[in-house]
């Protein structure tokens, strides 16, 4: 059956304890449905719906769906999950997250979508920011495990589009933010190619009158819009690029990094606007403020109301946070893919400049197959290197694929002090007996591996140097 807004009153979120899933059910409630959700272990987030009234049923049981008119689930909810199989059998309608997300967002005036491997959460952060200094009161969702969702008036949303699953091909943004296309989730895509082809088709559904905003030093990215624009896809979009390459509509030269703060001069078609000052380290995130400089300019907001914002911008959760910054730095990034690995460590380096020690959490089986060999090479980028077992999510162990693998990835390819650690829980100890001052420890990962670097911060603060 085919749920719409309209008339089903009662919805219940299959997962809800997902940072995407999660985000829905408070802008289900805030829209005036009855909103329950099952998921199968407690956590901060479902603290949080509880606190807003929401009935969390944890385990999944069929009995959890009476009542519902709607059943949401995700992709990582299995077909034959008991309340997937008990609502279908009752006849009650069934919905995956993005499909409900597109269905929320159609009825906003400005529906701005980022999409990208890698920047999402930072460049919505950003953006949002920009929105609120102009008095947008803009709808906004993150991929954060805190503060995840701001709800807004009525006129403006903007989301991450993930590409993960075909997701964001259930968006139909008026703004569509392209930032990189990287090879990820390859267990569901195969090749690079068919990851491209759905960015293609994802762009296409940027509605007439609105705009593509894409990175002008992606190839990838150029490359899908030049497809757009042999097939005719873009007669009725307007195409903004932003980068560092000369053909850049929204340019930034004069570089400059100091310590956590970065600076540049804005080049708009060619002419300079002014300086942007960022709280936030790093080429990747000079990038990311470029893109949210360009939504905001081409929306009509001024360039000084977006330079007010990112000045006081501080950064996303889990985004290159500093949890301790004393004789020696802990820092706790979400950095999940060999590319943001990469841009994470380096930005620890100009930021810092003292001995990095790398600690990763790989985030699936899968993904850890298919990019072994770049993971290696990213993580050889620091000094030293622990790799923590798998988180696994939603997939079940792939044989002789393991944090071990990666361990002796890094050493065949020269690199003598990377370890594995088979015990995370022992890591904050490890850790603490091991650093030394001036160094810096960059704890990273898409799983739980945050608790390490939270643990390993407070060990320090209570004087274990």
């Amino acid at each position: 059956m085919k749920a719409t807004l309209k008339t089903m009153r009662r919805y219940h979120l299959v997962g809800i304890g997902g940072v995407s899933m999660s985000a829905i059910a408070l802008m289900l409630q805030n829209a005036g449905y009855e909103v329950t959700g099952s998921d199968r272990q407690d956590s901060e987030i479902i603290k949080i719906l509880r606190k807003h009234d929401i009935s969390v049923f944890i385990g999944h049981d069929a009995k959890n769906v009476e009542g519902a008119d709607v059943v949401v689930y995700t992709a990582a909810i299995a077909s034959d999950n008991v309340e997937l199989v008990e609502a279908r059998r009752r006849g009650i309608s069934t919905v995956e997250r993005p499909v409900l997300l597109g269905q929320l967002m159609a009825d906003y005036e400005h529906k701005i979508a980022v999409a990208g491997a890698h920047g999402k959460t930072t460049t919505v952060a950003m953006t949002t920011a920009i929105l609120e200094q102009a008095g947008w009161h803009p709808t906004a969702l993150l991929g954060t495990d805190r503060d995840n969702l701001k709800l807004g008036e009525h006129r403006v949303i903007i989301t991450e589009a993930c590409e993960a699953f075909g997701s964001f091909l259930f968006l139909k943004p008026s703004v569509t933010v392209v930032l990189n296309i990287d090879a990820d989730h390859l267990d569901y895509y195969g090749t690079i190619d068919q990851i491209e082809r759905a960015f293609q088709q994802f762009m296409a559904q940027t509605e007439p009158g609105g705009y593509i905003i894409a990175c002008a030093d992606e190839n990838r990215v150029q490359r899908v819009l030049q497809n757009l624009s042999q097939s005719g896809a873009m007669e009725k979009v307007t195409t903004v690029s932003f980068g560092f390459s000369e053909r850049a509509d929204y340019r930034a030269v004069n570089i400059f990094h100091e310590g956590l703060r970065s600076r540049y001069t804005l080049l708009v078609r060619g002419e300079p606007v002014g300086d942007v000052k960022l709280g936030v380290p790093g080429d990747q995130n000079i990038m990311n403020s470029l893109a949210a400089i360009g939504v905001g300019l081409e929306l009509g907001i001024s360039f000084e109301t977006a330079c007010r914002a990112l000045e006081n911008y501080r950064g996303a959760p889990r985004r290159f946070e500093v949890l301790y910054d004393g004789e020696v730095v802990v820092i706790d990034d979400y950095a999940h893919h060999p590319t943001e690995i990469e841009a994470t460590i380096e930005s620890a380096r100009s930021s810092y400049g003292g001995r990095i020690t790398a600690v990763f959490q790989p985030h699936l089986y899968s993904r850890t197959k298919f990019l072994l060999d770049e993971f290696a090479r990213a993580l050889s980028r620091a000094d030293e290197v622990i790799v923590a077992p798998i988180y696994p999510a939603r997939e079940e162990p792939i044989p002789g694929v393991s944090g071990a693998s990666i361990v002796e990835c890094i050493r065949r390819m020269g690199h003598t002090s990377a370890s594995y650690a088979s015990d995370i829980d022992q890591l904050p100890n490890q850790l603490a007996k091991g650093v030394k001052p001036g160094d810096v420890v960059l704890v990273m990962g898409a799983g739980d591996i945050r608790r390490v670097a939270e643990k390993l911060a407070s060990m320090l603060r209570g004087g274990s140097l």
